[in-house]
């Protein structure tokens, strides 16, 4: 007893060389909580022990207990190569290069987004950005070529299911934006105004052309 703080004072006690012996025979095949009664010691006492005596574990030992370890297993189909599973499921395979029907559409093929617009797919490089292009697009490059960067394609009256060339010019963003805030206007004052900006851009062009 510690005169002091009233508290029970423990004395550790040491390793004999019997005791490490006998250890060493036991660590062989027996357990760590085995190793610990047969001892008459803890388990920490006997794990901090096995470590500073640097015992190890037979690899029969390993074999059958892992060492407290889960081991690496073989996977079950190992050398199976090509394995087939019964019933049917070798028809509902995908085999090589085969795409899922479900999801995978073929060039040519037509879709609508959300926003209603008719989307065409030209490509298969897997980008749906790239591989789909809308419809009203694609007609308007039949007629005029290239659509510069600077410039989207728009329906002149705003009938997406109006396809025809007459009725898709090409605009900017900024011109798109003043078309579609003079939408509350009368349909004459907007194609007079859808007008001006086609001549405006017209002429800014010619001009560029042949500066003075």
């Amino acid at each position: 007893m510690d005169a002091q703080t009233g508290r029970r004072q423990h004395q550790r006690r040491k390793w004999s060389p019997d005791e490490d012996a006998k250890l060493t025979e036991l660590w062989r095949s027996r357990s760590l909580n085995d190793c610990a009664a047969e001892l008459g010691r803890g388990t920490g006492s006997v794990y901090n022990r096995v470590h500073k005596l640097g015992l190890k574990r037979p690899d029969e030992y390993k074999a059958i207990t892992g060492c407290g370890r889960f081991g690496t297993r073989a996977p079950w189909n190992r050398g199976l190569k090509g394995y087939q599973a019964g019933g049917r499921s070798k028809e509902t395979q995908f085999k090589l290069g085969e795409k899922p029907s479900n999801t995978w559409r073929p060039v040519g093929a037509e879709r609508t987004s959300k926003d209603g617009i008719l989307m065409r797919k030209v490509a298969d490089t897997g980008v749906k950005a790239t591989d789909w292009r809308p419809v009203h697009v694609l007609v308007w490059e039949e007629h005029n070529g290239p659509l510069p960067a600077d410039l989207i394609v728009v329906f002149k009256d705003r009938n997406r299911e109006n396809l025809t060339a007459e009725n898709l010019i090409a605009v900017t963003r900024a011109e798109n934006m003043r078309r579609n805030s003079i939408s509350r206007y009368p349909d004459e004052y907007r194609s007079a105004a859808i007008t001006l900006g086609w001549f405006n851009r017209k002429l800014r062009s010619i001009e560029n052309e042949n500066p003075i």
